[in-house]
């Protein structure tokens, strides 16, 4: 019988460590590595882990304890097969309706949110998930760039895989809606490059199917969202703001 690990491929949305394109890997790779100083000594869970590759990168970086959690058992089977070890576990589950015993201190969400219809349920169960300081990290498509053609978050995407793409504002927006506190400082992003203010003229230039070459020569790292536009963004969102700490 052939194993999980020799049938799981790359569909074209998940991500399979040695079955996607380069640049495909050093952005989720990259990730998983900026979580280092949020991960230490904390129990995580992983929503949406996919196939796990995440949970070697976060038990390195000193997490007590890795969750990881997807709608997929095809995925879980690989995720066991390849990266169960002490302290991490893979659960089956859905990011509007998981539910644990125990809370966690950090949760993270990474291009996951884009393919839920019924998002603002799953940012509740994600805020109900945390502990009373816990931090969710989430990430996302940026629709101005991914998506041009699509105005608004009501509008669909290009990738056929996406129910819908948020712009970190309008993300933000949802996750401040849920209760969380998000600060400027904490906003991210990955392939950042500078981008015409003007829709039209943004359009204009993707209708003439020019190769976007941002994608491939910006940086995969992340770094905080100031004057360039990134493809992807990470949102930091805490549960406790910076007056409920002084309490």
């Amino acid at each position: 019988m052939s194993s999980a690990k020799e049938n799981i491929m790359f569909s074209g949305e998940r991500f399979v460590p040695g079955n996607s394109q380069i640049r495909i890997e050093a952005d989720h790779l990259e990730r998983y590595r900026f979580l280092d100083s949020y991960v230490y000594n904390n129990k995580v869970l992983d929503i949406a882990c996919g196939v796990g590759y995440g949970s070697r990168l976060i038990m390195k970086a000193g997490a007590i304890q890795y969750v990881g959690v997807d709608i997929s058992r095809e995925s879980l089977q690989y995720a066991r097969q390849q990266f169960l070890s002490e302290n991490v576990s893979f659960v089956i589950g859905d990011i509007c309706n998981f539910n644990s015993k125990e809370s966690f201190d950090v949760i993270i969400c990474f291009e996951t949110i884009e393919h839920v219809s019924n998002y603002r349920s799953a940012l509740k169960n994600l805020f109900s998930l945390l502990n009373n300081t816990g931090v969710l990290i989430i990430s996302s498509p940026n629709r101005i760039i991914t998506s041009p053609k699509a105005l608004s978050v009501y509008d669909l995407p290009a990738n056929k895989f996406h129910t819908q793409e948020f712009t970190p504002n309008e993300l933000v927006s949802e996750l401040k809606k849920t209760g969380f506190y998000v600060s400027e400082a904490e906003i991210f992003g990955q392939r950042q490059r500078w981008l015409y203010s003007n829709r039209h003229i943004q359009f204009l230039i993707r209708s003439l199917r020019f190769p976007d070459i941002f994608a491939y020569i910006s940086s995969p790292k992340l770094a905080p969202v100031k004057s360039l536009t990134p493809r992807y963004f990470v949102i930091v969102a805490r549960k406790e703001g910076p007056h409920d700490r002084k309490r």
